[in-house]
């Protein structure tokens, strides 16, 4: 074989594997994808694509943006009155009358019915305030781990005192309970909600409430106070 020969067969042989080549590239995609968090997200797309045979080269891009709405729920609690009303903690019982010991008295000086809201033919709400002495202080035996009182007011609809012997028993439905601080002129307003007056049964018209003023005690509570006032109520139904 002559030096001529090889050449040509080297060139063919060259130009065969750069045809092979370009043959197996012939498509070739790249793709870019790019996210913007949090509200719009847009993806782009570019696609490129090579033709080997005449050598041009077609882009497209295709955009789609996308908008997501975020909705946001707020929800607000309203609390009524009468839906936070629940039964109040009841004295310890029996309970004792220290109004007339030697150092009792009636340490309620006043109540009065305040933050009134009118309804048919009365009050639809209202609230008691109360004036009273709650100072308490050395009422109690040393005993009971201190001789300083822990002042405390009952409401009672309906409400009345059974002066025995030696202790007391009240009437009427237990609607308020508020422990206080102490107090030697103290002034007090004990909120009412309509949610006790239901559970008393209490009718438009005329209501009693009684208001003690008591001691907490281990064994047994003592009254040191009573007052009483007379609502005109309106359910507002």
């Amino acid at each position: 074989m002559t030096r001529t020969s090889i050449t040509l067969l080297l060139v063919l042989a060259v130009v065969f594997a750069g045809c092979a080549s370009l043959t197996g590239n012939d498509d070739q995609t790249t793709t870019t994808t790019t996210i913007e968090k949090p509200t719009n997200t847009t993806a782009s797309t570019t696609s490129t694509s090579t033709d080997a045979g005449d050598g041009t080269t077609d882009t497209s891009s295709d955009v789609t943006t996308t908008t997501t709405a975020q909705a946001t729920t707020t929800q607000a609690t309203t609390t009524t009155a009468e839906s936070s009303w629940s039964e109040p903690k009841a004295p310890n019982t029996p309970l004792q009358n220290k109004m007339d010991s030697e150092d009792g008295g009636n340490w309620i000086q006043s109540v009065s019915v305040v933050n009134t809201k009118s309804g048919n033919g009365g009050y639809a709400a209202f609230d008691l305030k109360v004036e009273a002495n709650t100072d308490m202080h050395h009422v109690d035996p040393a005993e009971h781990g201190t001789v300083n009182g822990e002042p405390f007011f009952l409401v009672y609809a309906d409400g009345s005192l059974d002066n025995g012997s030696r202790f007391t028993r009240t009437e009427g439905t237990l609607i308020e309970r508020m422990d206080v601080s102490r107090d030697e002129n103290g002034e007090f307003t004990i909120t009412i909600r309509p949610g006790g007056l239901e559970k008393a049964g209490v009718e438009d018209g005329e209501v009693k409430l009684m208001v003690l003023l008591m001691d907490e005690d281990k064994d047994w509570d003592d009254i040191y106070g009573v007052a009483t006032v007379t609502v005109d109520y309106s359910s507002g139904e």
